[in-house]
């Protein structure tokens, strides 16, 4: 199914949304690595990460991604009437002091641009760039993570050919 017209506002671009906390858990860490494959003693045995020079088990470098999401906020700021147009387009991260486990972060999130591009075989594209900033109980920043969502201008097929990702 083709739409004519987006429906995410570009009026969002520059909100900014009220914070929220993340705790992070040693159980949830070891988790992460498991998933991962990741066999590192460090994300697994207290003692072993506490003899490191980080002092703790640390949290893996993608381990925040688990925190993002859209916030009811951002949802409604965007204006998006259907999710099912709408793909996770690019992710990145800056990483400026280690997450360790029993932080309790302060995640933020502002909607740093929204913008429209034609595209060949996608109709006009919509694209929205948002960055939450992670802070840990001491107010220090310890990482930025940026996301694209790109609303599109056909509904997004999964791989059994339903729409949004629901099989029919």
């Amino acid at each position: 199914m083709r739409r004519e017209e987006a429906s995410m506002d570009e009026n969002a671009q520059g909100r900014t949304f009220p914070p929220y906390e993340c705790l992070i858990e040693r159980g949830k860490i070891r988790e992460f690595a498991d998933a991962l494959e990741d066999p590192n003693p460090i994300y697994r045995d207290p003692e072993y990460a506490a003899s490191t020079p980080l002092g703790g088990v640390p949290a893996p470098p993608t381990f925040l991604r688990t925190f993002l999401f859209e916030t009811r906020d951002s949802v409604d700021s965007l204006k998006v009437e259907d999710w099912s147009y709408i793909v996770h387009g690019e992710q990145e991260f800056e990483y400026i002091a280690p997450v360790l486990a029993g932080d309790v972060l302060t995640g933020r999130d502002k909607i740093l641009k929204v913008f429209r591009k034609e595209s060949r075989r996608g109709g006009t594209l919509t694209f929205a760039v948002i960055e939450t900033t992670f802070h840990n109980q001491r107010g220090e920043e310890v990482q930025v993570a940026r996301r694209t969502l790109i609303e599109t201008g056909e509904r997004i097929q999964d791989a059994a050919g339903g729409p949004g990702g629901k099989r029919e």
